[in-house]
């Protein structure tokens, strides 16, 4: 995998992935406006022979990490995928300057649950009904240390 930031170039390619995976996707204009500010939001896509497979982002907040979007392509999950962009963009995030790291995720996301458990994200809080689609509630993780 070949790993760079998000570009202007990227939009069409990441709007296309984030439908293909994400039942509240993000606009592509929602993409763009990410890049007017480079000092707060951080994007990494994963790309295998001219294919986007994966990308997250994360919005800086101080010293810390709000993972904001993470999306591995169908066919390609469970693959580690979705490990290995989770560790590169907890390296940015640790280059950047942040000393902890948090996310949301459905509370029904065993898959995703497991992950970032993996990597060390404790379930602290739930955020009722934060999924306007279905309702269902967020599941809030925290990382203590990216060190």
């Amino acid at each position: 995998m070949e790993y760079r930031a998000l570009s202007e170039a990227d939009l069409d390619a990441i709007a296309q992935l984030e439908a293909a995976t994400n039942r509240l996707p993000w606009s592509r204009a929602l993409f763009a406006a990410e890049l007017e500010n480079p000092q707060v939001c951080h994007w990494l896509l994963g790309w295998r022979q001219g294919q986007l497979l994966s990308f997250g982002g994360f919005w800086k907040a101080v010293d810390e990490a709000h993972i904001t979007n993470v999306a591995v392509a169908p066919g390609h999950q469970r693959q580690g995928l979705g490990r290995e962009l989770m560790l590169k963009l907890l390296e940015r995030a640790a280059l950047e300057g942040c000393l902890r790291a948090t996310l949301e995720v459905r509370r029904g996301n065993a898959p995703a649950i497991a992950l970032y458990e993996g990597l060390g994200f404790k379930p602290v809080a739930m955020r009722p009904r934060y999924y306007l689609d279905t309702q269902e509630d967020a599941l809030l993780m925290w990382k203590e240390s990216l060190g």
